[in-house]
Parts: C-alpha cells; sequence; structure tokens
C-alpha cells in the first residue's frame, strides 16, 4: 500500500514516487533568429530538448523528452509580464494534481499547482493564476503536443508555460501512474531542475 500524507485541502500526496523535469540552458534558446518577432515560424528551435522523469524511491522507472519553456509566446500566447518566457515555471518543486479534467485537451492530462513562474507569480492549487485585479488566468498542464485540428501531434511542442510530450510519452507517462494505481485528483511531489 502506497504511503500518503495529507496536503492542503485533504488532496493526498503520492510519496512513492516524484516527478523531475531536467531543464537544459539551451531551452530558453527557441528563437530561431533572436531578432526576428516571435511567431510559429520562429520560435522552434531546440525544442523538446529537456527530460520529464518519474523516480520510485530514487530510482528512475520513466523518462521522456518534454518542451518545459514558454515558446509559444506571441498571439493569444502572449501572456508573460517580464520576459518572452515568463509564464515558464520557475526551477524548484511542484505538485502534479493527475488526471485532471481534460477540457479542450486530449487524453489524460495533469494539473501543475503551487508553483510559481519566471515571473514570479503564484501558479495556485487549481493550476491556476490570479491577476491583481482578481481574474484567474492559464492553466498550466502536462498534456501532449496533440492537435485535435490535425487529428495528430504538431511539428514541435507549443507551450504557453505547460509541460508538453508527444502522445506517446504521455501514454506511457500514464502508463506507470496507472500501474501504481494513481486515483484522479492524487497528487505527486515534482522538481524541476536547470544545468546551470
Amino acid at each position: 500500500m502506497p504511503k500518503f500524507k495529507l496536503f492542503e485541502h485533504s488532496t493526498p500526496i503520492f510519496k512513492s514516487m516524484n516527478i523531475v523535469v531536467y531543464r537544459t540552458r539551451k531551452s530558453f534558446d527557441y528563437k530561431v533568429d533572436p531578432f526576428a518577432p516571435s511567431s510559429f515560424e520562429n520560435n522552434w528551435k531546440n525544442n523538446r530538448q529537456d527530460w520529464l522523469v518519474i523516480k520510485d524511491d530514487k530510482a528512475e522507472i520513466f523518462r521522456c523528452r518534454c518542451q518545459s519553456v514558454a515558446n509559444y509566446c506571441f498571439g493569444k500566447g502572449a501572456t508573460a509580464d517580464t520576459v518572452s518566457y515568463g509564464d515558464t515555471i520557475y526551477p524548484g518543486r511542484f505538485f502534479l494534481k493527475c488526471f485532471v479534467d481534460p477540457r479542450d485537451f486530449f487524453g489524460e492530462i495533469h494539473a501543475i499547482t503551487k508553483t510559481t513562474d519566471y515571473d514570479g507569480q503564484l501558479i495556485d492549487r487549481h493550476a491556476m493564476q490570479t491577476t491583481k485585479d482578481g481574474y484567474q488566468n492559464g492553466r498550466w498542464l502536462l498534456h501532449s503536443m496533440y492537435s485535435k485540428k490535425l487529428g495528430d501531434d504538431t511539428t514541435y511542442a507549443w507551450s504557453s508555460g505547460c509541460i508538453i510530450t508527444s502522445s506517446a510519452d504521455l501514454k506511457a507517462f500514464n502508463t506507470v501512474l496507472h500501474a501504481y494505481k494513481i486515483q484522479p485528483g492524487e497528487t505527486i511531489e515534482g522538481e524541476i531542475i536547470e544545468d546551470f
């Protein structure tokens, strides 16, 4: 039986497993032309260079590539306040609330909660931010590159602050969680480590 610790609002934390995202410096170098405006045509360089890892009692049991730096920072994705990648999750601790409502996303996804972004803004227990005017915005998630419009993964992962994997990798990630009998709403502790 896995060990659980009750968290704020009685959310159980699965203690036999943790998530680590190893982010590389080159992930921030996502513009093909650093002087050109951000766009789909320009922001694809160094895509999915980071690693998403599941550890069980400190042994690695899963690893895949992911995009953890906000490179979709133009058009409706231009929500950062200080730097273009400001909605990127800041290094350190976060919590992954498992198997949340996918809404417009495809498949089984997860919410990233109780952390901050590069703009210094809190990502709350609902995976949202509250503006100074009291409005909620965003939803920080772990989801796939799948596009309902294309019926397949996009060529590149486009992040507005989320952690993004391929569809096949997210399915494999979820297979591990199901094998450990992680239930919807249960939380796994995570950490983002930058290799600076």
